[in-house]
């Protein structure tokens, strides 16, 4: 009787700490949804990696927008070339990454409001500084240039540089960076937040033609049956306009900027 009386004491002793260590448990906080954003970070400075870390506008603005939807950023790498498709399939959720509105885009997805009005600009050597000193002698001359395949800098020399001898199709702007520098093209043209960070690190070496070839529009792409997550971002980026934020950002990144959308 005494050792039951034991055994039955301890069992009713560990039954009742557990239960007052239930009801004090901390409990868990749920864990959040994932935005999975789509970015091809060879595009500074709206989106690129430093080390392992994701930086530039777009890596910022992607954050604060996931936060603002109660989410967690989930950024997926991808070709440029692969973000639409990979958007159409679900693989993402939207794609920030420097994207241009152009009516072809339009077929297949939605954009957001535009949040940046930029232009097309271009990257010379700074030895060649008097030879393109306008519009007119960059867009008319036999030159061999270089765009960045897929995008829009690429189908506007195409329609619209009449006289050119070659253009090459690179791969990302350093690679514009790095021709030009080594004189196998005449002239890189690229988004102007791209042709500026470009001079930035070339200094000496790269000059800017500050005047915009054409004017564009960025904005980030949804799918079009996601018409109530359209709605979503865009509230969200209509406050940022309102209130700063997105200034702010961009203003980190391109100090020298004042078109804002």
């Amino acid at each position: 009787m005494l050792l039951i009386l034991i055994f039955s004491g301890c069992t009713g002793t560990s039954q009742n700490a557990k239960s007052d260590v239930d009801k004090n448990a901390i409990p868990k906080e749920p864990e959040l949804a994932l935005l999975y954003v789509g970015v091809t970070p060879n595009y500074p400075p709206m989106i690129f990696k430093s080390g392992d870390d994701l930086k530039g506008v777009e890596a910022d603005l992607a954050r604060r927008l996931a936060t603002a939807m109660n989410k967690k950023v989930q950024f997926v790498e991808l070709d440029w070339n692969r973000q639409i498709n990979a958007l159409m399939d679900g693989k993402i959720d939207i794609v920030m990454s420097g994207m241009t509105i152009t009516d072809a885009r339009k077929v297949r997805i939605n954009f957001t409001d535009p949040y940046l009005k930029i232009g097309l600009m271009t990257l010379i050597r700074a030895e060649d500084t008097n030879k393109f000193n306008s519009l007119k002698r960059i867009r008319e001359g036999i030159n061999t240039v270089g765009v960045v395949q897929g995008t829009t800098s690429e189908v506007f020399v195409r329609n619209t540089f009449p006289k050119t001898g070659t253009i090459l199709s690179l791969k990302d702007g350093a690679d514009g960076a790095y021709y030009l520098s080594n004189r196998r093209i005449d002239l890189f043209i690229h988004d102007a937040p791209s042709v500026a960070w470009l001079a930035s690190e070339n200094e000496g070496v790269l000059r800017v033609f500050w005047e915009p070839l054409n004017e564009e529009h960025l904005a980030w792409a949804v799918r079009k049956d996601d018409q109530q997550f359209l709605v979503q971002v865009n509230k969200t980026l209509e406050g940022w306009k309102k209130d700063g934020t997105l200034k702010e950002v961009i203003s980190r990144w391109l100090p020298y900027w004042k078109n804002f959308d």
